[in-house]
């Protein structure tokens, strides 16, 4: 059944804050960043009263493998990572996957220090993600963007990635130590990701900061959307968009108001009750936008699903599909227990009544385990009460079509001279089409 927060409850929680977007000063830059996706011990910094306390009911989440070690990641060269942030890779089977802090040893720490680093993978016949190859063309991963990690603290931290007309973009957020955001930037491969190159950077004092952690998706009607919060997990969730032209230019940003339904140079968030946020991923499956989302608040990753994007998502209530738990290190580590995780990005080849998606895990106190993991979620459907058996919009997968009548393979196609008579008959009535008036009604905003 659909779960839904009582909209008088809602709406005594809502923030009246208005955030405006300035003038962000993005410019063209050559330099290189990467990004930086450390993890904290968040569960010692918040009200443990708040966590989830079970997965939500009506779902099955099974620990499926993590996607790097021994045996596991050899065709790409490192064994230790983080994040994990996907996307289609041309019309095959074939995604990429963008690993933030990553190492070519066992652990954090061990071996050359590379972020972001990616792969290229796809869904093996068995249900677990299976790695390819180095998404650079090499024997082996290398850091994507040229930098170097001064101080032993300077990083980028992927955020997204998106493909817009055969062009991959990916944003970073520049760390001089975790959440300490110096500025982030947009990056563009034309290659399929073998080389990229700077398109613009921003300062992190845009938007008030609460752009520089952002997932984006395209939209239906021509725009990409964004939600975007600050890199501090402890902050509410806002909603951009622009046009692809616009990537690079954030001051063409509009940014939502869910108070008053309109898009401008202010808005405030479409998520902030009982929300920290932390990373997130924006997705649209089978005709709904899909919110994956690290909430330090509750220390889970929650899911949401709506049809429509530009609402208010405090409305919906989230399924928690993988919680920190209280049984720590020392208990088995299940998706009722995964201790210290963040993270939560779903596989391209996802549905919503079978979803997939990679969670990180970092044992801060020793080391002893860094590691982003695959989960299956299967549910998430009769959660939110969607019939999946309903038209549905664009996938990743490709879906089985009806088997056409007859043998296709039997019908054969002759070219045939147009009879000189039939031809002007064609010529006049392409003479009279043209000549008639169309009236093109602009889409309602």
């Amino acid at each position: 059944m659909k779960k839904a927060l009582l909209a008088c409850a809602v709406a005594t929680s809502v923030s009246t804050t208005l955030l405006s977007a300035p003038i962000a000063n993005a410019q063209s830059s050559s330099s290189s960043s990467s990004s930086s996706s450390s993890s904290r011990d968040d569960s010692s910094q918040n009200d443990s009263s708040k966590w989830a306390d079970a997965i939500s009911e009506e779902l099955t989440v099974v620990l499926v493998q993590d996607l790097l070690g021994q045996g596991i990641s050899d065709n790409a060269g490192f064994y230790s990572g983080d994040l994990g942030i996907m996307t289609g890779l041309g019309p095959g089977d074939e995604f990429v996957i963008i690993f933030g802090d990553s190492f070519r040893g066992q652990t954090l720490g061990e071996g050359e220090w590379m972020s972001p680093v990616g792969v290229v993978a796809r869904m093996g016949v068995d249900g677990k993600i299976e790695i390819l190859r180095p998404l650079n063309r090499d024997d082996q991963v290398q850091q994507l963007i040229d930098y170097e990690h001064t101080n032993g603290k300077f990083t980028h931290l992927p955020s997204d990635i998106i493909t817009i007309d055969g062009t991959m973009y990916m944003q970073t957020m520049a760390n001089e130590g975790v959440g300490n955001v110096l500025y982030t930037e947009i990056w563009q491969s034309t290659d399929e990701g073998a080389t990229w190159t700077s398109v613009a950077r921003t300062p992190r004092t845009y938007f008030n900061g609460m752009g520089n952690l952002i997932s984006w998706e395209h939209g239906q009607d021509g725009y990409i959307y964004v939600v975007s919060s600050e890199f501090q997990r402890k902050d509410p969730v806002y909603l951009s968009r622009f046009l692809p032209e616009d990537i690079a230019d954030r001051t063409k940003w509009e940014v939502f108001n869910p108070q008053t339904g309109l898009w401008g140079a202010t808005g405030s968030p479409i998520l902030d009750t009982n929300v920290a946020a932390g990373e997130m991923n924006l997705r649209y499956i089978q005709g709904h936008w899909v919110l994956a989302m690290f909430n330090r608040e509750t220390m889970a990753i929650e899911i949401r699903i709506s049809e429509d994007i530009a609402r208010d998502w405090d409305e919906i209530e989230p399924a928690n599909v993988v919680i920190s738990g209280t049984g720590g290190w020392n208990a088995d580590q299940t998706p009722s227990n995964f201790t210290q995780l963040y993270g939560g990005y779903i596989t391209p080849t996802s549905t919503l009544d079978n979803m997939d998606i990679v969670v990180s895990q970092w044992n801060t106190s020793d080391d002893s385990r860094y590691n982003s993991t695959q989960f299956n979620i299967k549910g998430l459907d009769t959660f939110f009460g969607i019939d999946i058996n309903t038209p549905q919009a664009r996938t990743f997968t490709l879906q089985q079509q009806p088997e056409a009548s007859g043998n296709q393979a039997d019908i054969q196609v002759e070219e045939v001279p147009i009879d000189p008579e039939m031809q002007a008959l064609l010529t006049q009535d392409m003479v009279l089409d043209n000549g008639g008036k169309t009236e093109i009604i602009p889409l309602e905003p």
